[in-house]
């Protein structure tokens, strides 16, 4: 059995005899508390049926009103409010969970002398920079059982199309109501999409970054190595290269002919350190930035020192898939 919970407050209690009979008159067989406060009655019962009927009886004595689920702009008064309930754990009568549990709140307002508002059912929906488009599909519906006419949503919000099967959600009084809900149930869809375009994104993030990752990997095992070969292999005859401590630059070389130079240096610092590069790059191409770690050297006066490490990171920047400069910040 699926119970609703059904909350009624009437705002002017003038009214309150008079809906208290139309709920009478629904031969309701369960037991209604009536709670009265300073400025307004409410009314509470539980029912294993929606009473969706009480709704048109209660429009019946108020020809110039209309419930609403979207409360306009401005002030208007709210002469009557209905709510209905179903707890997300509420079974069928096999016991397994219903979908869509009912939370709805309607407010019967005075019917509005302005023309329904015109909306796009395309929906455009930014990934980044990107537009993508979206709609929501409506249709004429009607209740088979109560003859109640309104409006269905459809269950596609990708394309424009009026003959997808229709969502499997309620009947709508207006379309200007079912296209506020409608942006909301598309948003698993758009959630879903966005998801897709970012691991698209990162996929092709890393197809670009390879061959630069491998340069720069190529690079610090060749001077791990010494060997000159691999360490020239992909420097641009341009090369800067700059040395700095406290971003104050101590070194700076340019061209390749005194980088060859500075590598076959006692003083050189970037070969036969066993440099190890450290998980976290900073990819912004053409500018790449590595964390390196390395033991340092110890000589024979000097006491061993345990597993000390020191730090340093070393920006490249590429040029034509070749490494045009090298700032080693120590």
């Amino acid at each position: 059995m699926i119970e609703t919970e059904i909350t009624i407050l009437i705002n002017r209690k003038s009214d309150a005899d008079l809906i208290k009979q139309k709920i009478i008159d629904s031969k309701i067989q369960f037991p209604i508390y009536i709670l009265e406060y300073e400025n307004h009655y409410r009314l509470n019962f539980i029912s294993d049926y929606e009473e969706w009927e009480l709704d048109s009886k209660i429009l019946d004595c108020f020809s110039e009103y209309e419930f609403t689920s979207e409360l306009e702009r401005g002030k208007k008064e709210i002469r009557l409010q209905l709510s209905r309930y179903q707890s997300e754990f509420s079974t069928d009568g096999w016991g397994r969970p219903i979908e869509n549990p009912l939370n709805e709140t309607k407010y019967l307002i005075k019917k509005s002398n302005n023309k329904p508002e015109k909306f796009n059912p395309q929906i455009k929906v930014l990934f980044e920079g990107n537009e993508q488009h979206y709609f929501v599909n409506i249709v004429d519906g009607i209740n088979k059982t109560s003859e109640e006419k309104g409006f269905l949503l459809l269950n596609e919000f990708k394309n424009e199309n009026y003959e997808a099967d229709i969502l499997n959600d309620k009947l709508y009084k207006t379309p200007f109501e079912a296209f506020q809900l409608g942006c909301y149930k598309m948003q698993d869809v758009v959630n879903q999409d966005f998801k897709d375009y970012i691991e698209c994104k990162k996929k092709e993030l890393r197809e670009l970054q390879k061959i630069p990752r491998k340069i720069v990997r190529d690079f610090i095992n060749s001077c791990n190595k010494s060997e000159n070969e691999g360490i020239f292999k992909n420097i641009d005859k341009d090369i800067i290269f700059e040395r700095r401590i406290n971003w104050q630059t101590k070194l700076r070389i340019e061209g390749i002919q005194e980088f060859k130079e500075y590598i076959k240096s006692p003083n050189q610092e970037l070969c036969a350190r066993n440099l190890k590069i450290r998980s976290s790059w900073n990819i912004n191409l053409p500018n790449i930035t590595i964390g390196v770690k390395f033991s340092p050297n110890t000589t024979n006066n000097e006491k061993e020192i345990g597993n000390i490490q020191e730090y340093r990171q070393i920006n490249f920047l590429l040029k034509d898939n070749k490494i045009n400069r090298i700032t080693k910040e120590n």
